[in-house]
């Protein structure tokens, strides 16, 4: 009887050593399952704070293109407006609502044969998209006002006004008399030589020789027009630039 129960008893202790065995295994199976989660978690983390990182670059970058892109259509659209003012002032001339110096109206007809055109900073937007890291942007709001910005269609005015300069009005002016010097305005003309015409046996045209030639009336009416819906463009264009770097400026906020 004794040795029954003695069997039992170690049977017993059996049990209880292979159930806190089983117990501690359970435990380092969870304990190593945490440590896993754990490290996952941190990984994401550190890979989430690259990539917001690089994100935050990305939109740096695009800032200074946009900030560069303001001042350069701001330069543009100032050149507009001189064209348009100088153009108006040769318009009230062959009207007869005015009455300058030949060299006078002359000097403003030099915006006759001249564009201004604006470019855009494109340099970091492209090798965003090409390299896919335009996904590090990670307000899709912002990503689609950034994308659009850089497909806004706005030089079908400057195509025209490019066309109809050099194929309809340097044309007809080189046959019509002989053509204005390039505007001096701009430093890069300061050492070009000015090629006398004075002993030229074809005289340049007077202000009347002008008034009496309704294509010039009308080159020039047509040319306004293009500058005026050039500008225009560019307004919306520059108003859009305004609000997209605000928009950058608020993400940016964000991360600081």
């Amino acid at each position: 009887m004794i040795n029954f129960f003695r069997k039992i008893r170690q049977s017993m202790i059996k049990e209880n050593k292979a159930s806190k065995y089983m117990l501690y295994a359970i435990g380092e199976i969870i304990l190593v399952v945490i440590g896993i989660l754990i490290a996952l978690q941190i990984n994401n983390w550190n890979e989430n704070k690259k990539i917001a990182g690089q994100g935050k670059f990305i939109l740096e970058k695009l800032r200074f293109d946009i900030s560069l892109d303001l001042k350069a259509i701001s330069t543009e659209m100032e050149e507009i407006n001189n064209y348009i003012t100088e153009l108006t002032f040769c318009t009230n001339t062959v009207l007869g609502k005015t009455d300058p110096t030949r060299e006078e109206f002359k000097k403003n007809l030099n915006s006759l044969l001249t564009i201004a055109l604006f470019d855009q900073n494109r340099t970091t937007f492209n090798n965003i998209v090409s390299s896919g890291q335009i996904e590090y942007i990670q307000n899709q709001a912002l990503t689609d006002s950034i994308t659009q910005y850089y497909n806004y269609d706005y030089k079908s005015w400057d195509s025209a006004l490019r066309d109809y300069t050099r194929n309809i009005i340097a044309p007809f002016m080189l046959n019509f008399d002989h053509i204005p010097q390039p505007n001096v305005r701009e430093k890069e003309y300061d050492d070009f030589v000015e090629i006398d015409i004075s002993q030229s046996k074809i005289k340049p045209k007077t202000v009347e020789d002008y008034r009496n030639e309704i294509f010039i009336l009308n080159i020039l009416r047509q040319k306004i027009y293009n500058l005026q819906g050039q500008n225009k463009e560019y307004r919306n264009l520059k108003k859009y630039m305004i609000q997209l770097r605000n928009m950058i400026d608020k993400e940016l906020d964000k991360t600081n």
